[in-house]
């Protein structure tokens, strides 16, 4: 199950939670994070939080 995006970095990139729902809770656990490049595309690979932030920050420092 997809969650929040959160906007990260100077271009537009997206990340997003991905896990489940917690049936006890109703919150979503969440188990990892996706990339969306500005356009919507996916970035491969699954990453945590820090992961993903210091990701897109490495690709927007390769496009300067």
């Amino acid at each position: 199950m997809i969650g929040n995006a959160i906007s990260w970095g100077q271009s537009g990139y997206s990340i997003i939670e991905e896990g489940e729902l917690n049936r006890q809770t109703w919150a979503l656990d969440v188990h990892h994070y996706l990339i969306a490049k500005p356009n919507g595309q996916p970035v491969p690979g699954k990453f945590t939080l820090e992961e993903a932030k210091a990701h897109i920050e490495a690709l927007e420092a390769q496009q300067s």
